[in-house]
């Protein structure tokens, strides 16, 4: 009687298709990699993705459509603003004057902004919050050069006076502006006695961009009158957001005014929505209380672990003495 063979193991076939179905991602397509990537925010393509290997790197470094919108909120918290700053100049580079978008906090500094502006000339899109080291000449000088700037979100951030009427004169094609302050509790108590009313902003808001489409003004100083110019010659606006402007009083003929605008947000309504309410004054100190959060607690509830970045030596980064010398884009073809 003739003996069958013995049946074969079915983990010596797994393994075999396991071996034959093994790839070499180094070899991915790159229009396959680019899409990858492109579901990727900018630090990790720079601390990860962008690292694993010579094709992976070679892609990061050379396709500019990866770095048209540049985000980087939140890095401030995350990373020394040596090292954000390298990250960001890397990124700007890396777009090759195609960056549409820019986007960050607390690290930014005028000498960024002038980087920025020389190498970004079709930016349509500036977000800057918490940027306490941008100056009122540096912002200037930078925004003049984005004349096809849309979008500008400046949270909190130590301008003041005339730079609204600076933004509208650069930015003929701005259809968004968000310009948030910290309504103080000493101008909630002292306003109306100390002269804390200012409608220099405003001013500059109505008298130069006409075609805003959205308006955000929360904390701001403005009045009734400031408002009102606004209303009258910004005719295309359709989203208005003054809370925390309590110098405004909402009287009938405002309410008429503002009857037109599809979303308005007024004086008391609620923050709770507002990205960065933990950095204002809590709705109990404008009922009198002393109470006041704390600004730089409880942001975003951010966690920091170590392994989030490899930044934890300044020399990982910058080891040739330029800014983001980890960056640079120096591998072999």
């Amino acid at each position: 009687m003739s003996s069958l063979p013995p049946p074969a193991s079915p983990m010596a076939g797994a393994g075999a298709g396991a071996e034959d179905e093994a790839r070499d991602w180094a070899e991915m397509p790159s229009d396959a990699l680019a899409a990858v990537f492109g579901k990727l925010d900018v630090a990790e393509i720079l601390t990860g993705a962008g690292l694993v290997c010579r094709a992976w790197r070679r892609l990061a470094a050379t396709d500019p459509t990866l770095w048209r919108r540049v985000d980087l909120c939140h890095q401030g918290d995350l990373l020394e603003t040596e090292e954000a700053e390298a990250m960001a100049r890397a990124a700007i580079d890396r777009a090759a004057g195609t960056m549409e978008a820019f986007w960050a906090d607390t690290f930014v500094t005028d000498n960024l902004l002038h980087y920025i502006s020389q190498r970004a000339p079709s930016l349509k899109s500036l977000q800057l919050s918490l940027c306490h080291y941008v100056s009122n000449e540096g912002f200037s000088e930078a925004i003049s050069c984005f004349p096809q700037l849309e979008e500008l979100d400046v949270t909190f951030c130590s301008l003041h006076g005339s730079v609204c009427d600076t933004v509208g004169r650069a930015c003929p094609q701005l259809k968004h502006f968000r310009l948030n302050e910290r309504w103080s509790i000493l101008q909630s108590e002292f306003a109306p006695y100390e002269g804390m009313d200012d409608d220099t902003e405003a001013l500059g808001i109505a008298s130069t961009m006409p075609g805003l489409q959205e308006l955000q003004l929360i904390g701001n100083n403005l009045t009734n009158d400031g408002l009102m110019a606004i209303l009258d010659r910004c005719p295309h606006l359709e989203s208005l957001d003054i809370r925390q402007c309590y110098n405004i009083q909402m009287d009938d003929v405002m309410k008429a005014k503002c009857a037109r605008i599809r979303d308005v947000k007024l004086p008391h309504d609620s923050i709770s929505d507002f990205k960065y309410r933990a950095y204002i004054v809590s709705s109990i100190a404008n009922s009198g209380s002393d109470f006041e959060v704390d600004m730089y607690d409880d942001l975003l509830d951010v966690v920091t672990e170590d392994d989030d970045a490899d930044f934890d030596d300044i020399d990982d980064f910058d080891d040739t003495g330029s800014d983001g010398g980890m960056y640079n884009d120096d591998f072999d073809m």
